[in-house]
């Protein structure tokens, strides 16, 4: 039998040419993979060993299981780690934390730096992860292109629409001018030098903040899960139990609205008496 080292390293090289990022390798797959005995077989008895040793119903299990099952589907193992995944669900955003669309105009308005003027106008208007907003092709936005190009990123490229399509304009997006930003390092920690700056600007919400208040205006908007997943660039099933509860709320309005402008409703009675 190969050695985990062995797998490991295939599957590294497999995971890249399937276009897959530096990032994602780094914080989701390696963090896992590292704890592997690299000079031992790979095994199925490894690789439930590596799975128990997370805290059940935590993210740290539900990486190892998805790892575990990737790996071994790719050595051509017969290990099935999901009755193990446990309960883990991602950390919801709360209500109090989602900047109004009014917030997000009135601290644009207060950045004296034009480069970190464009940065917040284009996460605000595309839902970007803050690192995003250093890799689209501005050369389409300088041209007028209202359909934005994703260019790398943690899931790679994607088109996303402007909610509120407004704001391309308001925001003057059409103008690109990026902040002095060293980008020859990891998506990551360019995200972070962005998160760090706008903090100590005093910015009254976090900048990923600004990736929720699109995705719940999207669903103000009307528009359908997946469309919306597939323009953040993540799967809808984490779409859907992130922003569950704005959905719910949303999808029963719309439908509690359509059923009071029906001309033949039910009326209570004796109300023109």
């Amino acid at each position: 039998m190969k050695t985990c080292r062995y797998w490991i390293e295939q599957f590294r090289e497999d995971f890249y040419q399937r276009g897959r990022s530096e990032t994602t390798w780094r914080t989701d797959y390696w963090k896992v993979l590292k704890h592997l005995p690299p000079n031992e077989p790979l095994s199925a008895k490894l690789l439930h060993q590596l799975v128990l040793s997370t805290q059940p119903n935590t993210k740290s299990r539900r990486r190892a299981c998805m790892v575990a099952q990737q790996i071994s589907k790719f050595a051509q193992l017969s290990y099935d780690p999901k009755p193990y995944q446990g309960r883990y669900s991602p950390r919801k955003p709360q209500p109090r934390n989602i900047p109004t669309d009014a917030q997000i105009v009135e601290f644009w308005k207060s950045l004296e730096n034009p480069g970190w003027r464009f940065i917040l106008g284009l996460i605000a208007t595309y839902g970007l992860r803050p690192h995003e907003a250093f890799l689209v092709d501005y050369d389409r936005l300088g041209q007028g292109e209202r359909t934005l190009w994703v260019l790398k990123g943690k899931t790679g490229e994607r088109l996303v629409w402007a909610f509120h399509p407004e704001w391309f304009d308001h925001f003057q997006l059409a103008e690109p001018i990026l902040p002095e930003v060293t980008l020859n390092r990891r998506h990551d920690q360019i995200g972070h030098s962005a998160t760090r700056h706008f903090w100590e600007l005093g910015c009254p919400f976090k900048l990923y903040d600004l990736r929720h208040a699109w995705a719940i205006r999207t669903v103000e908007y009307g528009l359908e899960d997946a469309l919306s997943a597939q323009q953040m660039g993540h799967a809808v099933d984490v779409h859907c139990n992130i922003y569950q509860q704005w959905i719910n709320r949303h999808v029963h309005q719309r439908a509690y609205e359509r059923l009071l402008n029906r001309n033949d409703r039910p009326k209570p009675p004796g109300l023109n008496s």
